[in-house]
């Protein structure tokens, strides 16, 4: 469970607050107030007999807007404090049963160095969300990419299976992965002193960026608000040493149900998710989608293109894969292109001839060179760049010396990962899908793309197409095609197992879902896509399933006062 804190909570609590009482927080004491008991959990039976959990007006705000605004959740007012209360008492009552087991404390006891780091991560990029304000009001220029985003310091991160295919005694059954106890960290923390000390060196105390100072004053600046929120009046070290316990606190308590709820989901270290479960979930989903899509060709063309990741099932096939690496014009090139249609009336010839308009446009993009980024550590290898053909030239040689699909990925993505400065191709989930007959794309990228598609070779290398974005080098990843397909009544036959003669175990249709990348530069596969959906589904019913197994058992009473 990998939860992001923000340092806007609180001071949502306090706006909330307006809404929820329907007075004036500023005519009470504000601290007093939200600290006021206002849901209690009472345990009637059982050994926990006598115990008692109190739920602060604040707690149950938070929980409030964790649920969103009334009009994106699209519940009543009434509802939404339902749903927020249920969350809060859930939460409170695993917790408690989780503190209680001396293996769940263990495994969290051995977890705390990991917890402490992913704190000073959380405070970092807290303060690292000022960053982009800070620039523009400090006019830094930044480049921006081709979906807004930069991919300067961008590495390939693999996605963490947590789960594997095996086969033994002559049956496939899914082992999970413990990959939490692998992961190695620049630094470790002991205690959240030594946590605070180090996010006040990379922000506070850095003597070499002053971004990084002002982060740390807007950061502190937003405690502050909180705090006049909140009717406070603490120290600067005091506001920082309770924003580092709370994030610390948040990420403990999301530990111990984690851990509580990974023992006791175990099965041996396998998952209790067999086979068959992931076979008929994915035959639900095809199935689905083959029945939304099939006499609705609008929605379907509408969701290829702007939300493929909710697609399980192609009705045609008229669309296809296709990644690039962007070389893009730095901001003054950029405002030059940017203003070259303004002065020739698009080329047509105004305040400058329309063979200034060509020889300028051609000077920008002959003159494109591609920032260097190290694929291990992500660091931008400021003095070096390469013109853009020469990108082309290394891109192309790269692939061709490939012989297999698997082996072009390779060489493409390692290229992309060096050159490219669009960042919402990186380390994405899927690529970039073009159809046939439309396209979200800009005209050049499309027609480009849509000629390496007619040519139908798998690892395709565009030559350098020409954008307002700068440059492309598009590489071609084939068309998009169904695992399984319906046949002509509707069926559609997937096994979990496929036997001899002899009735020994020689395959099933679990190895396609397994080897089927959603993205071949990644290496996430439908399996993995699939896992993730049942195992979320099976731990909603687990939790729904425990917590009324513990309501029941300790006789859970639960009071609500003024809310």
């Amino acid at each position: 469970m990998k939860l992001k804190v923000r340092i806007f909570a609180m001071l949502l609590i306090a706006i909330m607050s307006f809404m929820l009482s329907g007075c004036d927080l500023f005519t009470r004491n504000t601290a007093d107030y939200l600290n006021q008991t206002v849901i209690t959990i009472s345990y009637n039976d059982g050994e926990k007999k006598g115990t008692v959990l109190n739920v602060s007006r604040r707690e149950y705000i938070n929980a409030y807007n964790n649920y969103g605004n009334l009009s994106s959740s699209g519940l009543t007012e009434s509802a939404l404090k339902d749903s927020a209360i249920k969350a809060l008492v859930n939460r409170k009552i695993l917790l408690e049963e989780a503190k209680g087991k001396e293996n769940v404390v263990q495994r969290v006891n051995e977890r705390k160095t990991e917890v402490l780091y992913q704190t000073y991560k959380a405070l970092i990029s807290n303060a690292n969300d000022y960053e982009e304000q800070i620039k523009k009001d400090w006019k830094i220029n930044t480049p921006s990419s081709m979906e807004g985003e930069s991919s300067s310091g961008t590495v390939y991160k693999p996605y963490e299976k947590t789960a594997e295919l095996v086969f033994e005694n002559n049956q496939y059954r899914i082992k999970k992965i413990e990959t939490q106890n692998s992961e190695v960290h620049d630094r470790t923390f002991h205690t959240t002193t030594q946590v605070k000390q180090a996010f006040l060196n990379e922000t506070k105390n850095n003597e070499t960026d002053a971004v990084a100072r002002e982060k740390y004053v807007r950061y502190l600046a937003g405690l502050r608000a909180t705090q006049a929120a909140l009717g406070t009046n603490y120290s600067d070290e005091r506001l920082i040493d309770d924003e580092v316990e709370r994030i610390y606190n948040n990420l403990l308590d999301n530990e111990y149900i984690t851990q509580y709820e990974n023992l006791y989901l175990d099965n041996d270290g396998y998952s209790t998710i067999s086979v068959e479960q992931v076979l008929n979930k994915y035959k639900a989903m095809i199935s689905i989608s083959n029945f939304k899509y099939k006499n609705n060709t609008s929605t379907y063309a509408t969701d290829m293109l702007e939300n493929f990741k909710d697609v399980d099932y192609y009705i045609d096939d008229d669309y296809f894969y296709v990644a690039h690496i962007l070389i893009k014009f730095n901001d003054d090139e950029q405002a030059i292109y940017d203003g070259l249609d303004d002065k020739s009336n698009n080329g047509e010839g105004a305040l400058i001839s329309g063979q200034t308009y060509n020889q300028t446009k051609q000077s920008l993009y002959s003159n494109l060179k591609a920032t260097v980024t190290d694929i291990e550590t992500g660091e931008v290898v400021s003095e070096h760049t390469v013109p853009a053909q020469d990108v082309l030239t290394e891109v192309r040689n790269a692939v061709e010396s490939a012989t297999t699909n698997d082996q072009k990925d390779e060489a493409f993505r390692k290229l992309m990962y060096k050159y490219n400065e669009d960042g919402g191709i990186m380390n994405a989930d899927y690529p970039y899908i073009i159809g046939l007959n439309d396209s979200k794309m800009v005209e050049s990228f499309t027609n480009a793309s849509r000629e390496l598609n007619e040519a139908g070779v798998y690892g395709g290398v565009s030559g350098l197409v020409e954008s307002q974005y700068g440059l492309h080098i598009i590489y071609y990843m084939g068309k998009c095609e169904n695992a399984f397909q319906f046949d002509s009544n509707g069926q559609v036959s997937i096994q979990a197992y496929k036997y001899d003669e002899d009735d020994n175990v020689i395959g099933s249709d679990i190895i396609k879902l397994y080897e089927t990348k959603l993205n071949n530069l990644n290496n996430k596969t439908l399996f993995d896509l699939v896992y993730e959906e049942l195992y979320s589904d099976n731990l909603s019913q687990y939790e729904n399933v425990n917590i009324e197994t513990l309501n029941n058992h300790y006789n859970i009473k639960v009071e609500k006062f003024g809310i």
